[in-house]
């Protein structure tokens, strides 16, 4: 039997890879199980920075970390001594049952980012985040080993000679580009560790390491069971830009969402018939919205027969009081005006900005083909609702005929891009329905503004633009969806709407926080 240091008796191999061999020891002093990493240092390796990061990473004490004890050097060897965690990897857990569901996904994500928040507080970056380096546990607890390692073996006179230290799969863009390895770095893998958990394969493995590396560089992961916020935490993550890339709070704050989200429930039939011109509504259950605030879209409708007879109930009363308010000796009845209006005017509105309640003086007078009542839409978190004052008629002139409205439908694409579209621009193929956020005028109206669907050129990113040169800003032009306005109009409620940027794709949101991205600008108002 082997004995390392004179206390680290070796009984049998566990596994071995790229940095050396892992073999099962017992700690003859404490009289405990250890897992010796036995390093492999090629020539030119500075074995004091492997000792002092291997000792760095022993102090970090989470149960998120595999712990390291001690750090030895011997006959030309160096050994890490670690806690010893029996266990399959990720990466194993993923190859004997494929893609792991959505939630389970982020709710390993959790652990494994709150190991690395504990690192980074500490100044330690773990360099290799990757599926194999994940230890799953009875009960889907996680240990992520070889803290500072990677870092610690990633000798400048190495990288000379052509050797790169981590696996080309999992590391971040900027790395490549000869910058140092950071916690924007270690975010990454991670995005990269949770697409391969969701999906079954890495996000940018080529056949060759030179296209690995074009792909890390270039491309966007593309998505087929990565959904809803896990699939906005991967994509925040995954992107080449440092400064644009998710921060370890937004992840958390969208990994919480996907862990308790229930994706799998069944779909409701709907009859199309039974639904309001304008309403978000899901095209399946297996489809979320990207915002990281959960919105309950499911959200049961009243039945409209008792609205139906109550409002044929005051039409009646309304036309016999009229014949009271006869003056005598004409046919003309006082306040007709009035009486009509009332009549016609929908319920007050239910729906409101978060913190304010809806009364019954915000209630405006519309027509049902041009606008629906406010309260067929959920408000979205953010949602900025405007609703004008009551209108006053005026004596004895015609009320001027509503515009033509046409609704605005956000769609989204699995590889991440979203698309607003009206039914003049209809969304490219592959696109899938999100829901509706109000409604565009159809023609010019005094006060409005063109409402343009865009393309960033030679790039799968959709955008809206209210240039109103018609040129995009400059990018590819798609057509004209409709007219917003400017400022909110005075004959109906109405949202503000925003452009948003995800760090690699643009989308409309009527969250002034735009969801948790970044907001651009705002652009105009929608009637609804």
């Amino acid at each position: 039997m082997r004995l390392v240091a004179g206390r680290y008796a070796i009984s049998a191999e566990l596994g071995r890879g790229g940095m050396g061999v892992v073999w099962r020891a017992e700690d003859r002093v404490l009289g405990r199980p250890v897992a010796l990493k036995e390093l492999a240092t090629p020539p030119g390796t500075n074995l004091e920075r492997v000792m002092r990061e291997a000792r760095t990473a022993g102090r970090l004490n989470d149960p998120g970390v595999v712990t390291v004890y001690d750090v030895v050097h011997e006959h030309g060897a160096t050994f890490i001594v670690m806690e010893l965690v029996v266990a399959p990897t990720l990466a194993d857990v993923v190859g004997r049952e494929g893609p792991l569901a959505n939630d389970r996904v982020a709710a390993l994500g959790l652990q494994v980012l709150g190991a690395l928040e504990s690192a980074h507080a500490a100044g330690i970056v773990h360099r290799d985040v990757k599926p194999s380096n994940i230890m799953v546990l009875p009960g889907d607890r996680v240990k992520l080993a070889d803290f500072g390692i990677a870092r610690a073996m990633d000798d400048p006179r190495l990288t000379q000679t052509g050797g790169v230290m981590g696996s080309p799969g999992y590391m971040a863009p900027e790395l490549f580009a000869g910058a140092g390895p950071s916690p924007a770095s270690d975010l990454w893998a991670l995005g990269a560790t949770l697409f391969h958990a969701a999906e079954g394969r890495a996000p940018f493995q080529r056949t060759t390491t030179a296209a690995t590396l074009h792909a890390i560089m270039y491309d966007r992961p593309v998505f087929e069971h990565c959904r809803g916020p896990l699939a906005e935490a991967v994509r925040g993550l995954l992107t080449q830009s440092t400064s644009d890339r998710l921060g370890a709070p937004g992840v958390r704050r969208l990994l919480e969402t996907a862990r308790t989200a229930i994706t799998d429930a069944p779909t409701q039939a709907v009859d199309p018939a039974e639904l309001p011109t304008v309403v978000f509504e899901p095209v399946t259950a297996k489809v979320a919205a990207p915002s990281p605030t959960t919105v309950d879209w499911d959200r049961p409708r009243k039945k409209r027969l008792p609205l139906v007879l109550a409002g044929v109930a005051a039409a009646v009363v309304v036309a016999l009081g009229a014949i009271f308010l006869l003056k005598p000796g004409t046919t003309t009845p006082v306040a007709a005006a009035d009486a009509t209006n009332a009549a016609s005017a929908p319920a007050p509105s239910t729906s409101a900005a978060p913190g304010t309640t809806a009364s019954p003086t915000s209630a405006t007078a519309t027509t049902a083909s041009s606008v629906p009542p406010s309260a067929s839409l959920p408000v979205l978190p953010g949602a900025s609702t405007v609703t004008p004052p009551p209108s006053t008629p005026s004596s004895g002139e015609p009320e001027k005929p509503k515009p033509v409205m046409v609704p605005l439908t956000r769609y989204h694409h699995p590889d991440g891009g979203h698309f607003s579209a009206t039914q003049k621009i209809g969304p490219p193929p592959g696109f899938t329905k999100e829901g509706v956020f109000g409604s565009l005028v159809a023609t010019a109206e005094p006060g409005t503004r063109k409402f343009y669907a865009c393309k960033v050129t030679g790039q799968n990113d959709w955008f809206t633009s209210t240039d109103q040169s018609g040129k995009c800003e400059g990018q590819q032009v798609i057509g004209l969806l409709g007219y917003a306005y400017a400022n909110p109009p005075t004959w109906a409620s109405a949202r503000a709407i925003y452009r948003c940027n995800a760090g690699g794709s643009h989308f409309d949101s009527l969250s002034a926080g735009c969801e948790g991205k970044t907001k651009e600008f705002l652009m105009g108002y929608l009637v609804f």
